[in-house]
C-alpha cells in the first residue's frame, strides 16, 4: 500500500466514480482501475460494491477511508511542525478591543505590525470595555483596548492617540441626531444643559459619568434608550427615536450622512481610549512591541487622571 494509492482511492470514495476521481486527479482511468484493485487484492476484501448506477463503498471502505484520512492529516501536521524547527517559530498576540478601534484602528496596526512580524499571530477579539478587563484579569488575553472610565490603579495603561480625532484630542463626547431636533441651535457644539428636555440614547457604561455631568449643570437626564452596543445607538438616532450620546470616535461609525453630530460643551466630557494590560504580567517582547506602534506616551502612573465631577 502506497500513499499513492490512499490517494487515488479516497478520490474514488468522495466521487463514487473512477471516471470522476480520474478527472479530479488527471490522471487515465485504467491506472486509476488497477490501483483500485491491487488494495482490494492487499486487503483480501472488496472495498466498493460494484452496481449499473456506479460505486458503492463498503463498510470495510469506509474504515478505510476514515483510516487514510487520518494518516493525510498526520502527514501534514509532521510536515508542519518540521518546517517550524527551520524557521522562526510562531508567536501569538492576543487582543482584546471595544468596537470602535476595532473597526478603524485595529487593520491599519495589524498590517504595519505584520509587515515587519510575518511569524507574529494577532487574535483579535471585539467586546464592552468591562468584558475586556474580565479577559486581562483572567489572563485570557495579553493587551486591552478600553475607554475610560475604568479602574486606572488595578492596570498598566497608555493613552491611545486617534489621529482621526483631529482637534477632538480628548475623544469628547458628542450628541448626534436628526437635524430636526437642532431647529434651535447653530454651529457644532452645544452646551450639556440644552440638553435637558431632549430624549437622550446612551450607552449603559456611560450613564453614571454622564449623570454625573448632567448633576453639575442642575438636571436630570431624560435617557429613554439604554443599550450595550453602539451601532444601536446609531440604528436608533437614524430613527429619529432621540439624540445619541457617545465620544466622537464612536460617531465616526455613523454613516448615515442625514445625522448631524454637535460637540456637547460647557463642560466638555473626555473620553479617552487606553491600551492595558496586567501589572502582574510581563509582556512577551512581541506585545510589547505591538504596544509601542500603538501607544504614545509614558506608562499608566506618569498619566494625569481625568478630573472627578
Amino acid at each position: 500500500m502506497t500513499l499513492k494509492q490512499l490517494e487515488y482511492f479516497l478520490a474514488i470514495a468522495e466521487t463514487e466514480s473512477i471516471t470522476q476521481a480520474a478527472e479530479i486527479l488527471h490522471v487515465s482511468q485504467p491506472p486509476l482501475s488497477l490501483q483500485l484493485k491491487a488494495l482490494e487484492d492487499e486487503f483480501g476484501v472488496p472495498l466498493f460494491e460494484r452496481t449499473r448506477k456506479g460505486l458503492t463503498i463498503t463498510q470495510s471502505g469506509r474504515l478505510l477511508e476514515q483510516r487514510a484520512q487520518e494518516i493525510f492529516e498526520l502527514i501534514n501536521m509532521t510536515i508542519n511542525e518540521v518546517r517550524s524547527k527551520t524557521v522562526s517559530p510562531r508567536v501569538e498576540i492576543r487582543v482584546g478591543t471595544v468596537n470602535s478601534v476595532s473597526n478603524r484602528l485595529i487593520p491599519s496596526w495589524i498590517y504595519s505590525y505584520k509587515c515587519s512580524n510575518p511569524n507574529v499571530d494577532i487574535q483579535v477579539s471585539e467586546a464592552s470595555t468591562t468584558d475586556i478587563l474580565f479577559s486581562l484579569d483572567e489572563h485570557k488575553i495579553d493587551l486591552g483596548i478600553v475607554r475610560e472610565p475604568f479602574a486606572k490603579t488595578r492596570y498598566n495603561y497608555r493613552q491611545i492617540h486617534d489621529e482621526a480625532l483631529g482637534s477632538h484630542d480628548s475623544d469628547c463626547f458628542v450628541a448626534l441626531a436628526d437635524p430636526g431636533f437642532y431647529a434651535s441651535f447653530e454651529g457644532d457644539t452645544i452646551p450639556l444643559s440644552e440638553l435637558r428636555d431632549f430624549p437622550l440614547l446612551l450607552h449603559r457604561r456611560y450613564i453614571s459619568m454622564f449623570t454625573k455631568y448632567c448633576k453639575s449643570c442642575d438636571f436630570i437626564p431624560n435617557i429613554i434608550c439604554k443599550n450595550n452596543d453602539v451601532m444601536s445607538l446609531l440604528s436608533w438616532a437614524k430613527a429619529g427615536i432621540g439624540i445619541a450620546v457617545l465620544p466622537y470616535s464612536s460617531s465616526l461609525l455613523n454613516t448615515d450622512p442625514h445625522l448631524v453630530r454637535k460637540d456637547i460643551i460647557d463642560p466638555i466630557i473626555p473620553s479617552r481610549i487606553y491600551v492595558v494590560w496586567n501589572r502582574d504580567t510581563e509582556l512577551s517582547p512581541s506585545a510589547k512591541e505591538f504596544l509601542a506602534l500603538i501607544s504614545k506616551g509614558e506608562d499608566g502612573k506618569a498619566e494625569k487622571e481625568a478630573p472627578h465631577v
